[in-house]
């Protein structure tokens, strides 16, 4: 299979070449398989990566960017674009990418996606595979308020806050209330104040919509931290 696209600037964007033993070994697969080229077009799914869009045809995904496909799944809380920007994070930076998705509208449980650059025989990244598997056992706590974003970063975005920074402005960013943050953490409200001012101080910002702002641009939104999860059956 070869699939050539062209970028919106008409700069060239590399052939992507699957061999007929490639695809035949992804078709048998169960769980959903999609590879991507660096446009961010699927150059490649299986049937399962099909039926997670909810669709029926390989000819619904294939050539076309997130953003195209006709499916729950990319339309609801501009998934389709995150999706995209997910992708360039990953090639751009030639790493592994996971995330937790989590989609009621179009998806009744909550799955992990793995992004990994993929190359070509002379070992540049030409495009990006993408796998997932169901989260057979989750533990966050409520999904708050429904405001959480449909695609949940599993890799912090940069190391400008500690993991324990991520943990106490999580829910904040979620759009829980200190006294609401602090009974998730079992802390004090006072406790939780203190350390969102101490972020704040970190980030050169006096209120909560200019920190809301920073960390939106950052992708902190979309990090869920680590202790928030536990499963048996996974890991990330």
């Amino acid at each position: 299979m070869i699939v050539k696209t062209y970028s919106d600037n008409l700069s060239r964007v590399p052939d992507l070449k699957l061999s007929n033993q490639m695809i035949s070994m992804l078709d048998q697969f169960t769980s959903p398989y999609g590879i991507k080229n660096l446009e961010s077009r699927y150059i490649y799914v299986n049937m399962a990566a099909v039926s997670l869009f909810g669709l029926k045809s390989k000819s619904d995904v294939i050539g076309k960017l997130d953003i195209e496909i006709k499916s729950k799944l990319t339309e609801f809380d501009d998934s389709g674009l995150e999706f995209i920007r997910q992708d360039k994070k990953v090639t751009d930076s030639e790493s592994k990418l996971a995330t937790l998705e989590i989609h009621p509208a179009a998806v009744d449980y909550p799955y992990i996606v793995n992004k990994i650059p993929f190359y070509n025989d002379e070992d540049n990244c030409v495009g990006l595979c993408l796998f997932s598997r169901n989260l057979e056992v989750y533990s966050l706590n409520d999904f708050v308020k429904g405001h959480m974003p449909g695609s949940l970063l599993l890799n912090k975005p940069d190391n400008f806050f500690t993991e324990r920074n991520c943990e106490v402005m999580f829910f904040r960013l979620q759009g829980l209330s200190n006294k609401e943050t602090a009974a998730r953490l079992n802390l004090s409200v006072r406790t939780v104040e203190n350390y969102m001012q101490i972020l704040y101080e970190k980030v050169n910002v006096n209120h909560f919509d200019d920190f809301m702002s920073f960390c939106v641009e950052k992708g902190y939104h979309r990090y869920l931290p680590k202790r928030f999860i536990h499963t048996n059956h996974l890991k990330f």
